[in-house]
């Protein structure tokens, strides 16, 4: 009986753990975000103060000013990963202009520079929101 009474224990304690979770949103909704502001998903962190610049580009001839966004990401799971997802900057409801981002392999809790060229986007001159969302090619 002592036995089963232990084994019982330290499966409900097992389930109890599971259930609590570790609080790591490993979500691939899509998630608003703030310009600069930290933020979580799909198991990875941005810090603060991540941001977006024009860049100029010599494009067929012409000088075009291209979005990119760039600033620190982490790992939070415990597995090797790679970041690959989109910014969506939108204004209306209607998509202004979308940027590719990724960074390199990272282990758990390890953090680097992520970036997201849009070489194929303009600048967006105004937008009232910012979405990440998995890459959709």
């Amino acid at each position: 009986m002592k036995r089963l009474t232990r084994a019982l224990l330290v499966v409900g304690c097992l389930g109890a753990l599971a259930a609590c979770g570790d609080d790591v949103n490993t979500s691939t909704d899509p998630v608003e975000v703030e310009v600069g502001e930290a933020f979580e998903w799909n198991g990875f962190t941005v810090e603060d103060g991540w941001e977006i610049n024009g860049i100029d580009r010599a494009v067929n001839m012409e000088e075009v000013t291209t979005p990119e966004v760039k600033g620190t990401i982490t790992n939070t799971l415990d597995e090797e990963r790679t970041a690959i997802f989109e910014m969506v900057f939108s204004a209306d409801g209607e998509p202004v202009a979308t940027l590719s981002c990724s960074a390199a392999s990272m282990v758990t809790d390890q953090s680097q520079q992520f970036l997201c060229p849009g070489l194929s986007a303009v600048m967006p001159e105004e937008y009232d929101a910012v979405v990440v969302q998995e890459l959709v090619r």
